[in-house]
């Protein structure tokens, strides 16, 4: 849906994120020296492919470009052992034998040993204690059996929630007043290019704040200009995105003869009713 979006001429649209947040978070709160320079590398999924065996290639760069969709299934696992991933889902999530999983695990526990001690820790704590806080000290209060993941995933979430949260406060200081937060991401509608790069110190800026100081990356993932319509990336969305255009051109909406394509072509003004009752189309104005 969020493809109906078109920025104005004289605006530019900025799709901000940071980069490979609840990692950064993982690796601050737990101070794990390996993990932290794992992330300051600049590819951590490149790091967990390391130690999986699944490459020897240590140009992370053309690693990268050679292999995205081996980057995406390594994203999900990080995320995924950092939360508490079995042997069985992880097995089944790298097609291959548990005993390949149960020794990515090991050599993870290996690789990260200060992290691995940290979030049993933590969650002891939480057991006992019957409470877990956010960095800034927002409380999850819990029952007597909750879901351990849920303990395993709550420091990243409410340090990536911290983030934002400081983030959009701050904007608002700055006169930049955020279109829509994302999860780990905020939408922009920039006057210049000054603002942008404004915008992106004072997401590095609460990135820090929230980390301890660990510098957390910001990327621009979209840059919007003259006009452009946003376009959400993922193969799903595009998919829906098709679904949806199809869908008004059958009623009507749009002429079927502009039957966008996967470039999402911009949408055509639907007819408008009139005083009378008519349906007419809108009135070309230009010149």
């Amino acid at each position: 849906m969020r493809s109906f979006m078109v920025f104005p001429t004289d605006r530019i649209g900025v799709y901000l994120d940071w980069r490979t947040q609840e990692i950064a978070v993982a690796a601050a709160l737990s101070n794990d020296t390996a993990l932290k320079e794992a992330y300051c590398d600049g590819d951590v999924y490149h790091a967990l492919a390391l130690i999986c065996g699944l490459t020897d290639d240590v140009d992370r760069k053309r690693w990268k470009e050679a292999n995205p969709s081996m980057r995406s299934r390594m994203k999900a696992l990080q995320l995924g052992i950092n939360y508490g991933m079995g042997v069985p889902s992880l097995a089944k999530g790298l097609d291959r034998h548990p005993l390949v999983a149960s020794a990515i695990i090991e050599r993870h526990q290996q690789a990260y040993p200060r992290f691995w001690q940290w979030r049993a820790d933590m969650v002891q704590m939480a057991m006992l204690e019957r409470r877990i806080e956010s960095v800034f000290g927002w409380p999850l209060r819990i029952t007597t059996s909750p879901n351990q993941r849920t303990l395993y995933n709550f420091p990243m979430q409410s340090g990536g929630a911290e983030m934002l949260r400081l983030a959009a406060w701050r904007l608002w200081e700055a006169g930049i007043v955020p279109c829509m937060l994302v999860h780990d991401g905020i939408l922009i509608e920039a006057r210049n290019r000054e603002e942008i790069a404004h915008t992106m110190e004072i997401m590095r800026k609460a990135g820090r704040d929230v980390c301890d100081g660990l510098e957390v990356g910001v990327d621009i993932d979209q840059l919007l200009e003259h006009g452009a319509r946003y376009q959400d990336k993922r193969p799903v969305a595009k998919q829906m995105w098709g679904t949806i255009m199809r869908a008004l051109q059958e009623v009507g909406a749009l002429p079927k003869e502009d039957r966008p394509n996967a470039g999402q072509r911009e949408i055509h003004h639907p007819p408008r009713q009139t005083h009378r009752g008519r349906r007419t189309r809108p009135r070309n104005t230009a010149a």
